[in-house]
């Protein structure tokens, strides 16, 4: 199995965790930490390490950030290459399609780069944009 750990900027893994629960239920090997106003990329380094050592039983961890380059994502890369012994992936730009995808494959996986891959793909196919189709009315079809 492989851990999921998600972070970011505020409220952002709250708000993934309160959404991701609604969806997805609970799981002991998903892990949220916050980076709120006022906390040094110290406090998060400590706060992300309690989160890998909490994961350690696990073939591995993937993080999920929220924005490529920002404090989130840059510790945890810095806290990834501190770890060599833990197979540790590191994604920016999550959404909430990829949280709910890996909550549901992070029991039957043990490759934290194969997971890592699928929920990139996963949060690239949900970007989505509006758009409305025009449609003809057929007499010949049946139904709406």
């Amino acid at each position: 199995m492989v851990g999921l750990l998600v972070t970011g900027h505020g409220q952002f893994a709250a708000g993934m965790q309160s959404a991701a629960k609604m969806i997805a239920g609970e799981s002991e090997i998903i892990k949220y930490v916050l980076f709120e106003e006022g906390m040094s990329t110290e406090d998060l380094a400590v706060k992300l390490n309690e989160a890998f050592d909490s994961l350690k039983n696990c073939d591995g961890v993937v993080v999920l950030s929220d924005l490529p380059g920002g404090s989130p994502f840059k510790t945890a890369v810095e806290c990834k290459y501190a770890r060599p012994d833990q197979a540790i992936e590191v994604i920016a730009g999550t959404n909430l399609p990829m949280i709910v995808t890996g909550a549901t494959m992070v029991d039957d996986e043990t490759d934290p780069k194969a997971l890592m891959d699928e929920l990139v793909e996963i949060g690239k196919e949900c970007l989505v944009p509006f758009a409305l189709e025009e449609h003809e009315d057929n007499a010949d079809e049946d139904g709406i």
